[in-house]
């Protein structure tokens, strides 16, 4: 399990940086529930399944470049999804309702690395890939 980094962020106070700090700084880092106005509570998620071989930090960024209308910019950066349920990962969200989302895109559950680390390219291209659209639609929005 992993956390989104939109709900509480990156904090590293001895660099100054209080923020996710990811995507650039146009993106809301959500701190308390009265914060998630949009997309509102029911539609951000903040657990879900990693998968076992870009396990890193202990939170999951969703990377918003792109987001929402240019999706050849669309891309994941060393996180990704599991996808242990038959093609699907299980979402916790702020409401606390969970889902379990069956990815549509092959790309987006590319064969697990024995011994995997996470360390490798940051940004793993994946254009129009309707899967990233789908968390980035669930995670943040700009400020």
């Amino acid at each position: 399990m992993s956390m989104s980094i939109w709900v509480g962020g990156w904090m590293d106070p001895a660099a100054g940086q209080y923020d996710a700090n990811c995507s650039g700084p146009a993106w809301r880092v959500y701190k308390k529930m009265t914060d998630m106005v949009d997309p509102g509570p029911a539609k951000t998620w903040v657990l879900l399944d990693e998968r076992e071989d870009k396990i890193n930090y202990g939170n999951f960024f969703t990377d918003m470049t792109g987001y929402p209308d240019n999706p050849a910019a669309w891309q994941f950066h060393f996180d990704m999804p599991g996808y242990y349920h038959h093609r699907a990962c299980g979402f916790s969200f702020a409401d606390g309702h969970a889902e379990i989302k069956r990815w549509r895109d092959d790309r987006t559950m590319t064969p697990i690395q024995p011994n995997g680390s996470w360390s490798g390219t940051p940004y793993i291209p994946s254009p129009r890939n309707q899967d990233i659209f789908w968390m980035q639609e669930r995670s943040t929005r700009k400020k």
